[in-house]
């Protein structure tokens, strides 16, 4: 079984709940839209560690124990905001041809080797995380990275 991790876009003022009762976290990210669920959601599977250690900006938030998953970070909404901001000026390619070109520096990486044969998949993950992030900070939205 390999780990996998996703962001989670959520109203606001729903990530108190969250917070408060962090046993909920699993529930609720599996929750419909529809239903109170999370508005958007982006996945980097197993390109996690990669994601985080690249474009940190996206996992600036805080720590949440208690819930189900390997590991949960939330984003208030102001943090999204930052966070997109500054994941804008990142250019993907740029980063990928870091993280391929120096092998030896990211090794340590979960899935490293994967993703460096498998670059292409990891930028187009990336991008994603950009366009998420843009798109959470222009509805205001928390964000969750979830790892399970």
């Amino acid at each position: 079984m390999s780990i996998g991790a996703a962001f989670y876009a959520l109203d606001r003022y729903r990530l108190r709940a969250l917070v408060i009762d962090p046993s909920t976290v699993s529930g609720f990210l599996h929750s419909p839209a529809a239903q109170g669920g999370p508005h958007d959601s982006q996945t980097v599977e197993q390109a996690w560690d990669v994601v985080r250690t690249l474009m940190p900006e996206a996992v600036d938030g805080e720590e949440l124990d208690g819930t189900d998953g390997l590991g949960c970070i939330y984003l208030t909404a102001a943090h999204v905001e930052r966070a997109a901001a500054r994941l804008a000026q990142h250019d993907v390619a740029e980063l990928v041809g870091r993280f391929t070109g120096e092998p030896a520096k990211f090794d340590e990486l979960y899935w490293a080797k994967v993703w460096r044969d498998g670059a292409q998949d990891l930028a187009e993950f990336m991008e994603g995380v950009k366009r998420f992030f843009a798109g959470a900070a222009s509805r205001r939205d928390a964000v969750v990275f979830y790892i399970v």
